[in-house]
């Protein structure tokens, strides 16, 4: 007997599934490199915006290839911006006060160890750009959790207090206590959520008061 006849048979569908899959990992790995590489790019200080031929290199493609996946500067950033953000954990959007304080927590001991990554963020060409992306979402949730807390100031006024607190909680603040003052995130983290609950409880005696 042919052993060949109880071998069943592999269908043409089943093929074109595989191979179909195959493709699309195939694919996602590539872009992963693609990024990953422009990443490291970035976070070499000395570099102040992008090259694709460079990148491409380091990723050992062809920069065809990087344009078939981001045909376009605008793509590459933001696909960028993500791939970023997933790095450092994919920082939360806070609802409420108490949520800016966990995420300052959560997010300052992940910059530590995506240190020059974040560095090369704050500091390059390219890195103010995919930054400028990242933090408009973030921005704007810091503002509508502190709504109830400066709703009692007048326009001026509550913008002026979001815009210190959204700094606090920025990027920048953990630069400058890691860079000028030698503390690392957790330590960082604590002092700056000190300082915003302060803030917050001043401004709730003030809304107090002023309903009183």
């Amino acid at each position: 007997m042919n052993a060949d006849t109880n071998r069943p048979e592999r269908s043409p569908r089943s093929t074109r599934t595989y191979n179909s899959q195959l493709r699309k990992k195939q694919a996602s790995q590539t872009r992963q490199l693609i990024l990953k590489a422009l990443a490291e790019q970035l976070a070499n200080k000395g570099i102040k915006d992008f090259a694709i031929a460079d990148a491409a290199q380091r990723a050992e493609v062809s920069p065809r290839t990087i344009y078939r996946y981001f045909p376009n500067r605008d793509a590459l950033l933001e696909a960028l911006g993500l791939w970023i953000d997933e790095q450092l954990g994919d920082p939360p959007y806070p609802n409420s006060v108490d949520d800016i304080v966990e995420m300052i927590e959560k997010v300052f001991p992940k910059f530590d160890e995506q240190a020059t990554l974040v560095q090369a963020l704050l500091l390059s060409e390219l890195g103010k750009s995919v930054r400028s992306r990242l933090r408009i979402k973030r921005r704007e949730s810091v503002a509508q959790s502190l709504q109830p807390v400066v709703e009692h100031l007048d326009a001026t006024e509550a913008k002026a207090i979001c815009a210190v607190i959204q700094h606090l909680a920025s990027a920048d603040m953990w630069n400058t206590m890691r860079d000028e003052y030698g503390l690392e995130g957790k330590e960082s983290a604590k002092a700056v959520a000190w300082a915003i609950r302060t803030l917050i409880t001043e401004l709730q005696h003030q809304q107090n008061q002023t309903s009183a």
